[in-house]
């Protein structure tokens, strides 16, 4: 058993060795709390300066992104379609045809999510669905291809893309002659990229009118493709009755897509900012 002198003398020198570790176990948490609040110091100014660093805003002006790409590719498939069904080439005609339709959406949908609308953009999509309309109405309707949509209702969708493309000569002309004074040319006329002028903005019922056109011709496209592939072990009264269904519903089809036809056209018409000046 140690003497009471050296249990003293053990018992005083550990006094600083714990004073000591407490010590550095404040150094320690001061650090750590120290290292944390300029980390999130740091943080917050990365976040801040993240935020105000310039974005470079999109080029109204340019011709090649992904939305005018898909516009394009739209009137590059049109000719086909319309050649496909007249040559009773009914598969890829609705593959095309379908493909077509997808990306009218997409283009649009594209162009709003990014912010990728361009001018060119502005002109080249309501051109693109209005030649689609107008090649498949044509195919499916003229004497030499399946003439499967009636006159009347063809002649309605016809007129109403021939009466809008009329009035948007007006109007490019009546525009440019506001916005350009004194430089309206006929090279001018047709610049929709260094010379834009104005963008016809569709209504609610358009779109909807758009939509319907796009289904009634896809069925009669279909509708053809199942006459001419009906499977041989379908009995000749099983098919009449499933031919007799899908022209039923084509032909509803056509009513409400002639309705609409009508009333988006009347649309247009009374629509007083139907016509948007571009800046």
């Amino acid at each position: 058993m140690l003497p009471i002198c050296s249990r003293s003398a053990l018992l005083w020198r550990t006094i600083p060795s714990r004073a000591s570790c407490n010590v550095l176990s404040g150094l320690t948490r001061r650090i750590q709390v120290k290292s944390q609040l300029q980390y999130r110091i740091f943080s917050a100014h990365a976040k801040r300066d993240l935020a105000t660093v310039p974005t470079k805003p999109p080029n109204k002006n340019a011709l090649l992104n992904i939305p005018n790409i898909l516009t394009l590719s739209r009137i590059a498939c049109t000719p086909f379609i319309g050649l496909f069904i007249i040559t009773n080439n009914l598969t890829p005609a609705l593959g095309l045809f379908a493909f077509s339709s997808i990306t009218d959406f997409m283009d649009g949908y594209i162009a709003r999510r990014y912010g990728l609308k361009t001018v060119a953009g502005t002109i080249l999509d309501p051109i693109a669905d209005k030649l689609l309309m107008i090649t498949t109405t044509l195919a499916l309707s003229v004497p030499s291809g399946p003439q499967i949509i009636p006159v009347s209702i063809a002649g309605i969708i016809l007129g109403r893309d021939f009466l809008l493309a009329i009035s948007a000569l007006f109007v490019r002309y009546s525009t440019l002659k506001l916005k350009y004074p004194g430089r309206v040319k006929w090279n001018s006329y047709w610049d929709f990229i260094h010379f834009p002028s104005a963008e016809v903005e569709p209504s609610q019922l358009s779109k909807w009118n758009t939509f319907f056109q796009m289904i009634y011709l896809g069925t009669g496209v279909l509708l053809l493709l199942y006459e001419k592939q009906a499977s041989d072990e379908e009995t000749d009264e099983t098919f009449e009755k499933r031919r007799e269904l899908f022209q039923n519903v084509f032909t509803y089809l056509g009513y409400i897509t002639a309705m609409t036809t009508v009333m988006s056209g009347a649309s247009y018409a009374l629509k007083r900012n139907a016509v948007k000046l571009l800046k």
